[in-house]
C-alpha cells in the first residue's frame, strides 16, 4: 500500500509541474492584458443585457441545460501511463485507494469550473427570480454533490469496455441532472425533485454493484487519460511549442490552389513552408478556422458597436499571437539550416504569411456586421481590422523575432 501511495503522490506532483510549466507560457503578460479587457467588456455587456430581462425569461431552463452538461461531463484524472498496463497490473487489488483519490482530485479541479460558471449565471438568476445572491452557496453545494454523483457513477461505468454503454450512460446522466436542476431552479414541488433524486440514487447503486464484480479496464483508462492530456497540450500548443504533441497532417486538396499561389524561387522558400504548415497541419489550420467562426458568430449576436469592434481586434490578435510558434517550426530541422537563405528572408516570409492570414480574417470577421445589416459598421470594422493587422505584422512581429535572436 505504501508503494501505491508513493505512486499517487509522485504522479500528482508531476502533473502539477506539467500544468505550471505550460500555464506560465499560456497566461503571459500579453494574454492577461487582453483577457482583462475582454472580461471587463464582456461583464459590462452582460450586465446591461441582464437589466433588460423580465420574469418570463427562461433563466431556469438555460441554467439547467448548461450546468447539466457541465456536471455530466466528468473525466476522472487517473494520471495513468501506457506502461502502467504492465507494471501496475499485479497491484490491481491494492489500487482502490489510488482510484478513490483520483475521483476526489477530479472533483476538486472541476469544482472550480462549477464555481465560475455558477457565478456568471447568478446575476441573471437573481434578476429573473428575485432571489438573493446568498443562494449562490446553496446552489454551489448542490452542484458539487451532483458532480460527486456523476464521478462515482462514471467510475463504475468505466469498468465496461463497450462504447455504447458509455454513450447511453452520459445521455441518462445528462437527462437526470438536467431534470433535477430544472425542478430546483424553478422552485417545483419538493416531492418531484425528491423522486428524481431517488431515481439517481438507484441508478448509482445499480451500477456500483455491477462494477464491484468487474475488473479495471486498464487500456480504456490509459486511453482516456491520454486523450485528456492531449486536449490540454493542443491548447498549450497555441502559445508555445509542446514536444509531446504530434500534430496531424491533412492533404486538403481543395486548398492546393492557395499553395500554388506561392511563386517558385529561392526567396520564396519559407513562404512555401509556412503556407503549407498553416494549411496542412491541424494545430494551425483548425485554430484559424475556429477563431474566425467564433468571432463571426459573436459579431452577429453582440449589438454594441464598440464591443463588436473590440471582439474583432481581440480575435485577430489571438490568431496572430498563436501563430508565433510557426516561426520556429523548422529551426530544429537540419535541412533548413543548410539552405543558402538569410534570416532576413525568413523574417519577411513569416511577416508576409501572417499578414495575409490576418487580412483575410479581417475581411471575414467584418462580414458579421454586414450579416446583421450594419454596412457602415462593417466598413469601419474592416478598416480598423486591416490597420491593426498591418501594425501586428510590421511592428509587433519584428520586435518578437528580434527578442528571439537576442535570447539565442
Amino acid at each position: 500500500m505504501n508503494n501505491v501511495e508513493m505512486i499517487w503522490k509522485k504522479r500528482l506532483v508531476e502533473y502539477n509541474q506539467e500544468l505550471r510549466k505550460y500555464l506560465r507560457y499560456m497566461f503571459n503578460d500579453h494574454l492577461l492584458f487582453v483577457l482583462i479587457f475582454a472580461l471587463g467588456g464582456g461583464a459590462y455587456t452582460y450586465n446591461q443585457w441582464v437589466q433588460t430581462l423580465d420574469k418570463d425569461f427562461p433563466a431556469a431552463l438555460i441554467m439547467a441545460v448548461c450546468l447539466a452538461i457541465l456536471v455530466s461531463w466528468s473525466p476522472i484524472y487517473t494520471f495513468l501511463r501506457e506502461a502502467d498496463a504492465v507494471y501496475l497490473l499485479p497491484l490491481e487489488q491494492k489500487m482502490n485507494q489510488y482510484f478513490q483519490k483520483s475521483i476526489w482530485i477530479s472533483l476538486f479541479f472541476q469544482s472550480y469550473t462549477l464555481l465560475l460558471v455558477l457565478a456568471a449565471f447568478m446575476p441573471m438568476y437573481v434578476k429573473v427570480t428575485g432571489e438573493g445572491f446568498s443562494t449562490f452557496f446553496k446552489w454551489l453545494l448542490l452542484l458539487i454533490i451532483l458532480k460527486s454523483w456523476n464521478l462515482f457513477v462514471k467510475w463504475s461505468i468505466l469498468k465496461n469496455q463497450e462504447k455504447e454503454v458509455h454513450t447511453i450512460d452520459f445521455i441518462v446522466r445528462l437527462l437526470l441532472n438536467g431534470v433535477l436542476l430544472y425542478f430546483l431552479f424553478n422552485a417545483a414541488a419538493i416531492w418531484i425533485s425528491g423522486i428524481t433524486a431517488i431515481i439517481m440514487l438507484g441508478y448509482f447503486i445499480y451500477f456500483y454493484r455491477i462494477g464491484m464484480k468487474k475488473s479495471i479496464k486498464w487500456d480504456l483508462l490509459i486511453s482516456l487519460e491520454e486523450q485528456r492530456m492531449l486536449l490540454f497540450y493542443r491548447l498549450a500548443n497555441m502559445f508555445t511549442d509542446v514536444p509531446k504533441l504530434k500534430g496531424r497532417i491533412h492533404r486538403r486538396k481543395l486548398l492546393d490552389p492557395i499553395v500554388n499561389l506561392v511563386s517558385y524561387g529561392q526567396k520564396q522558400t519559407f513562404n512555401f513552408l509556412f503556407v503549407r504548415s498553416i494549411i496542412r497541419t491541424s494545430e494551425y489550420f483548425g485554430l484559424i478556422i475556429r477563431l474566425t467562426l467564433v468571432s463571426i458568430v459573436l459579431m452577429i449576436v453582440v449589438d454594441s458597436f464598440l464591443f463588436s469592434l473590440f471582439i474583432a481586434l481581440l480575435f485577430i490578435y489571438l490568431t496572430g499571437f498563436q501563430l508565433l510558434p510557426l516561426y520556429k517550426r523548422y529551426d530544429m530541422k537540419i535541412w533548413t539550416s543548410i539552405y543558402p537563405i538569410s534570416e532576413k528572408i525568413k523574417e519577411k516570409s513569416f511577416q508576409k504569411v501572417v499578414k495575409v492570414v490576418l487580412l483575410s480574417q479581417s475581411i471575414l470577421i467584418s462580414l458579421g456586421f454586414w450579416l446583421r445589416g450594419e454596412w457602415t459598421g462593417g466598413v469601419i470594422c474592416l478598416v480598423v481590422s486591416v490597420l491593426f493587422s498591418l501594425f501586428f505584422s510590421h511592428m509587433y512581429l519584428p520586435s518578437r523575432t528580434k527578442k528571439w535572436k537576442m535570447s539565442e
